[in-house]
């Protein structure tokens, strides 16, 4: 568990260096159009369609920890070929093409093995302590993320381009490379290898009506939160003019709020349930996000960018592990892999579909801008974000979990006495 701490430390500065500000940075350098931004945002959800079948070989296997090394090795090694981009002989225009591309192409390994993960982990993790380490090794991991980011951020602001976004992406394939190493020094408890058909891994999750809850849940979220997201660095970089350091701050502030916020909620979850915090999360994440990301485009004023940071971390840091628990606990030990391949499928499709959305929606709303106006097309899709974020709780409450508090029962806990009961003397 410790070791997973380390390891998950070094794939999140992969994941910050070839996703984000520098993949964004580097995909406006080589002229992307908005749609093909939004796309690649979004297709590393659409290739999370791949995760059945890492559990049909896992089944076939019963060796996690080689497939996983393997297919981790193999989506990180797909970085080498975009940080030599610029030096490929083909029509500058067909670069964003292919990066695209070489995303989606890494983004099916790694979804394959984060799906053989979630199910090793689950294994590894005692259910009774699920929330808090997680929610630590959340916090833990935000920061070695936060720390990337700085580095990346400020390298990126003093380094002509491309071979700022070049360097970056070679050394995140070195650390990828650090990563996989690791996981042969991880504990694999014995798995059986089982020839489960191919029907099954898709028929058994549906089976479940609780799962099938769940299943919703997450395709509403992933479409909704999708929908904005893959604009929020843009709309930093182009609208609001951010450095690429400022952008870093951002995510440092969110990520050092986090390394509380994960541990808290964490514990939270594990006395009341997951249910009733992802609730909680998803309606401050549907609410304080969005609203200060627009305040601060009306203002000009980036103290609303420096409060969003906080808000993510509040929002987003009882979100992740929690869905992720509640994703373990509605799951059943045997076959757990083929449910949370399903998991991945459907809701990668939403995410998919929501972020292909999102370019073209921002273009019909920018054709409504106006030069006397203050409102921008960007404001319209946040809020539009906004509205369908702040609504997913009505989704995830009908989700059955185990001595889980209600929503309510935790709101009225978390409020102090004097406001349920009005002031002294009344």
């Amino acid at each position: 568990m410790r070791l997973s701490v380390v390891e998950g430390g070094l794939v999140q500065a992969v994941l910050n260096w070839t996703t984000g500000s520098v993949l964004v940075g580097y995909l406006i350098h080589l002229g992307a159009t908005p749609f093909e931004i939004g796309l690649v945002a979004s297709v590393p959800l659409l290739a999370q369609v791949a995760s059945p079948f890492a559990a049909i070989l896992a089944g076939l296997l019963g060796r996690r920890r080689l497939l996983t090394a393997v297919l981790a090795a193999l989506s990180r090694a797909v970085w080498i070929v975009a940080a030599f981009l610029p030096q490929i002989p083909m029509p500058d225009p067909a670069r964003p093409a292919l990066l695209v591309l070489l995303v989606l192409v890494a983004s099916i390994f790694q979804a394959s093995a984060g799906t053989l993960w979630t199910g090793w982990m689950g294994d590894v993790v005692p259910e009774s302590v699920r929330g808090r380490y997680f929610g630590l090794r959340t916090g833990v991991v935000g920061v070695a993320g936060m720390v990337a980011n700085l580095a990346a951020g400020a390298f990126l602001d003093r380094v002509a381009a491309p071979l700022s976004f070049q360097v970056v992406m070679g050394v995140s394939v070195v650390l990828g490379a650090a990563a996989v190493v690791l996981y042969f020094f991880h504990y694999d408890p014995p798995s059986p290898s089982v020839r489960t058909p191919v029907r099954d891994i898709f028929a058994l999750p549906l089976k479940s009506p609780n799962f099938r809850r769940l299943l919703l849940f997450g395709v509403y979220w992933h479409f909704v939160v999708l929908l904005a997201a893959p604009f929020v660095v843009p709309y930093f970089l182009a609208e609001l003019q951010m450095s690429f350091t400022q952008v870093a701050i951002w995510s440092a502030i969110a990520a050092s709020t986090g390394l509380l916020t994960t541990t808290v909620w964490g514990r939270v979850a594990d006395r009341v349930g997951n249910r009733a915090v992802v609730a909680i999360c998803t309606f401050l994440a549907g609410v304080l996000l969005p609203t200060t990301w627009i305040l601060a485009g009306i203002s000009g004023n980036l103290g609303f960018i420096w409060v969003s940071a906080v808000a993510d971390a509040v929002a987003w840091g009882g979100i992740g592990p929690a869905v992720f628990n509640l994703a373990l606990v509605t799951s059943p030990r045997e076959g757990r892999v083929s449910f949370i391949a399903m998991y991945a499928l459907v809701t990668g499709a939403a995410g998919f579909i929501g972020g292909a959305l999102s370019g073209p929606l921002l273009t019909l709303f920018q054709s409504f801008d106006r030069p006397d106006s203050a409102w921008s097309g960007y404001y319209t899709l946040f809020l539009l974000s906004l509205v369908g974020r702040s609504t997913a709780w009505l989704f995830v409450r009908r989700v059955s979990e185990n001595n889980a508090w209600r929503t309510r029962d935790l709101l009225r806990a978390m409020t102090p006495h004097w406001l349920r009961t009005g002031p002294p003397g009344r």
